[in-house]
């Protein structure tokens, strides 16, 4: 059985509550950072930081987007998209991992994979076991 992508064109009216809930739902999840732009090509911005969160603000005359990822100060980063024109998901029907797509005026596009949640490092701490005297 073949499996089915199913891509979701997300209203601008929606994009908060839409942005709002993947960045709960999949915070700390790897991520993967494109962007496809004509004159540059394809260009992989970071590579297997944790997502904290995307967001979206109205500045005066602008709309930006933010996509934060990192784990910590010294390793984290924020993309900033300005005035984009449309927001897509693409996921596997079967699969909680997924791509978000945000089209800029000039065709520009920037993909955050979302590929699976960040595995968990435990701290592993010998401890002596003190003989009874």
């Amino acid at each position: 059985m073949e499996k089915k992508k199913m891509t979701h064109e997300v209203p601008k009216e929606e994009w908060n509550d839409f942005f709002d809930d993947l960045s709960k739902r999949r915070f700390e999840w790897e991520t993967k950072i494109q962007i496809i732009k004509e004159s540059i090509g394809d260009q992989i911005l970071d590579q297997g930081l944790s997502l904290n969160g995307i967001t979206v603000e109205e500045r005066d005359d602008k709309t930006i987007v933010q996509i934060i990822v990192g784990h910590d100060s010294g390793h984290h980063q924020t993309h900033n998209i300005i005035n984009p024109t449309k927001v897509r998901y693409l996921a596997d029907e079967d699969k909680p991992s997924g791509i978000v797509e945000i089209e800029e005026m000039d065709g520009t596009k920037t993909l955050v994979y979302i590929i699976q949640p960040q595995p968990i490092v435990l701290k592993f701490v010998e401890t002596k076991q003190m003989s009874a005297t």
